[in-house]
């Protein structure tokens, strides 16, 4: 669903938000600017942005905020070049965004700026490749490899590729989830992810209660750092971790290809797939706002690119 956002019409509210943000914001800004309708994360993805245009801007002496759609086409084109077309569109929201809410022209909607968004589309669109799927069979392998293991790290690991791939979590989600996000203890465990519930397997249920009693602590993240000793931390998994447990898995099996954070959804949505759901099923099971990246994980990238058309016009941050 399209998200509603404000229009700022108080001059001095308006002209406070432009002088802060005619240079680089902090988390609370882009918050306050946004009326506390983002999660944490999208506001971190946002500053992040922003923070990467109002930088350039500042580096070719323009403003950017109001900003030309020169600056736009200039900035995305410098960063296409080392970034893959998603981000470099997310960029893009995030500018127009900022612009709409303060009751700018927004210099993204121009002509300029979208004859580029869509050459580089073009140019880039073997970046969308999906990521190599880890299945289900994988996961028998893993749990074959470690489940008689007494190191804590093992115990993690198995317990965190049972989760993401029976919730289909994305990186973010695994970071976030909490001891408080296990719903009393019933058993077979579940978890709730975001607004949904998820039951999962008993397998899934065994090797996540391991998890649970061998953790020193159960206050904070439901899945914490390990160090070289041993010691786990209260904070959260940060993404280069979660990268590293995704690679042990591919080293542990012996196999020449590389998962990624993305890999346990691809191979969740096959999984459901050959188990006879739909695609709205698997849409709806997986939390996306579209079946676009569920048809492209299915290899049906016809009907993936027509799903993006009839959703295009929903920007994610709008």
């Amino acid at each position: 669903m399209k998200k509603i956002v404000r229009v700022i019409t108080c001059k001095d509210e308006k002209n406070q938000f432009l002088s802060k943000f005619s240079n680089p914001i902090e988390l609370e800004d882009i918050n306050s600017l946004t009326d506390n309708s983002y999660s944490h994360n999208s506001l971190l993805a946002m500053r992040k942005d922003w923070n990467l245009f109002s930088e350039f801007c500042q580096s070719k002496h323009v403003r950017p905020i109001p900003a030309s759609s020169t600056a736009v086409r200039l900035f995305l084109e410098r960063e296409a070049q080392k970034r893959k077309y998603a981000t470099i569109k997310r960029y893009n929201v995030t500018i127009g965004l900022v612009h709409r809410i303060l009751g700018i022209a927004d210099p993204t909607s121009t002509q300029v700026v979208q004859s580029t968004l869509s050459r580089l589309r073009l140019e880039k669109k073997h970046d969308a490749t999906s990521a190599q799927p880890f299945t289900l069979k994988h996961l028998k392998m893993i749990t074959q490899r470690l489940e008689r293991s007494t190191k804590l790290k093992d115990k993690r690991d198995l317990a965190i590729y049972y989760v993401m791939f029976e919730c289909m979590l994305k990186r973010g989600e695994l970071k976030t989830l909490s001891h408080q996000d296990i719903i009393d203890d019933q058993y077979p465990r579940k978890i709730l992810v975001g607004q949904e519930t998820y039951t999962l397997s008993e397998s899934a249920s065994t090797y996540l209660s391991k998890w649970v009693s061998a953790k020193p602590s159960s206050v904070g993240p439901l899945f914490s750092a390990i160090d070289k000793h041993g010691v786990t931390s209260v904070e959260l998994l940060d993404d280069s971790s979660i990268f590293r447990i995704l690679r042990n898995a591919s080293k542990k099996l012996g196999l020449d290809v590389q998962f990624s954070g993305q890999s346990l959804r691809v191979g969740a949505v096959a999984d459901l797939a050959k188990k006879g759901k739909k695609v709205r099923e698997i849409q709806q099971y997986g939390r996306w706002q579209s079946a676009a990246m569920p048809y492209h994980y299915l290899g049906n990238k016809a009907q993936a690119e027509e799903e993006k058309i009839v959703f295009k016009s929903i920007k994610p941050w709008t």
